[in-house]
């Protein structure tokens, strides 16, 4: 336990309920370190055992100990958060188990503060997941400013942001959400484009509680939608307005800490006659950057490969792990030790099973009228109130 914590709890009373002596806070350090390794969902219903534990579940250092506590390199540490009509969570088990049983895939069903009774979840856009923390926006298809909102699916708390400094509704925007380890801040990011190539750029910044607009940028001028963290690193695809606006082969990223733009190249250079009809996406698998790309029109019907930066920043460290015949499907995120990924149909929007060996796709949700939208969370006790600080309940 850090010194810190140590410090504050002997000023405290004891978690052990004993009186407070030299011994009594060395085994308050024990059942701090023990309680830190615990699942976040298991120190939630921990609170009601007493009052000591109660503040210790929402005390920042303990919140710090515990993130730091889970491992992000390893799959098994993810949920995977499901928007359809409803908010639903599967957990990493639940999809291995799937992987090898017939039958839907499990999940329940997560309480979603609804503000407004006139929120439809259909058009909530999942701008990104971060510690635990998920930021949305509200109505992607206003006619307004977009409202956002930070929410943590695991403690049920959440925040609704001040309004952007500017109206991004329609017109081109892009926009992002992680978290910065020089000033251990939550950011979010929101891109509009003014005119011609111009765009102005706003942060977020939830410690402080407001935007602040950057300076105007026009280096970049045709990145769109979602932008994929890795690395305390936004990414988006980059497209070339002065090309036709087809896909470049380049990825640009936006640093956190830096607040700057920097570029990653493909992992190889497109042929400019294979770039119609071409789709590419970024994703995430394991902390590493991935590249998705689809070819919709070809003599084969079409093809899915994914490629992985195993080290981040390194060109020659870009492999190649998937390679599906088809472009009926778009990779989500989750890939099992036998190589089947689960992916999502691209026009009904349900979620299937894919078998590289031997090239069977399997149903595990949807067939319905609503498109499935997800998100890989890890379930923490940070709070979208203040970032690391607990809020108190």
């Amino acid at each position: 336990m850090s010194d810190a914590l140590c410090s504050r709890r002997r000023q405290q009373v004891v978690l052990s309920g004993t009186v407070p002596t030299s011994e009594s806070v060395d085994l308050d350090c024990v059942i701090v370190d023990i309680l830190s390794r615990l699942p976040a969902k298991s120190l939630l219903r921990f609170r009601c055992v007493c009052k000591a534990w109660r503040a210790l579940v929402s005390d920042p250092y303990f919140i710090r100990k515990h993130l730091s506590r889970i491992n992000t390199k390893i799959s098994t540490s993810y949920s995977l958060l499901i928007k359809e009509q409803i908010f639903r969570s599967a957990e990493y088990e639940a999809i291995l188990n799937c992987l090898s049983h017939d039958g839907p895939l499990p999940s329940r069903r997560l309480d979603f503060p609804v503000f407004d009774p006139l929120i439809n979840v259909s058009n909530i856009k999942i701008v990104g997941s971060c510690n635990g923390l998920i930021c949305l926006i509200l109505d992607i298809y206003t006619e307004e400013s977009f409202t956002f909102m930070l929410w943590n699916p695991c403690t049920g708390e959440s925040q609704v942001l001040p309004q952007p400094p500017f109206n991004s509704s329609g017109q081109k925007c892009f926009f992002g959400f992680g978290y910065d380890s020089t000033t251990d801040d939550y950011k979010v990011i929101l891109g509009s484009y003014k005119s011609g190539y111009e765009f102005v750029v706003a942060v977020f910044m939830l410690k402080r509680g407001w935007w602040r607009k950057l300076e105007r940028l026009n280096r970049y001028s045709e990145v769109n939608w979602v932008g994929c963290l890795v690395n305390e690193a936004l990414h988006w695809v980059l497209h070339d307005p002065e090309d036709g606006g087809f896909i470049s082969s380049r990825i640009v990223s936006f640093d956190l800490a830096e607040e700057k733009f920097h570029e990653i190249p493909f992992p190889y250079p497109l042929n400019p006659n294979d770039r119609r009809g071409l789709i590419v996406e970024l994703g995430i698998l394991c902390n590493c950057l991935t590249l998705v790309f689809r070819t919709m029109y070809s003599d084969a019907g079409g093809n899915l490969t994914m490629w992985v930066m195993k080290d981040y920043g390194v060109e020659e460290s870009w492999t190649e792990i998937i390679d599906i015949p088809s472009s009926e499907y778009i990779y989500l995120t989750c890939i099992s030790e036998n190589g089947e990924v689960l992916m999502r149909l691209r026009d009904e929007g349900s979620l299937a099973l894919y078998n590289p060996k031997e090239k069977t796709i399997r149903i595990v949700m949807g067939y319905g009228r609503y498109r499935h939208e997800t998100v890989t969370y890890i379930e923490t006790l940070v709070s979208p109130l203040t970032g690391s600080t607990g809020a108190s309940v």
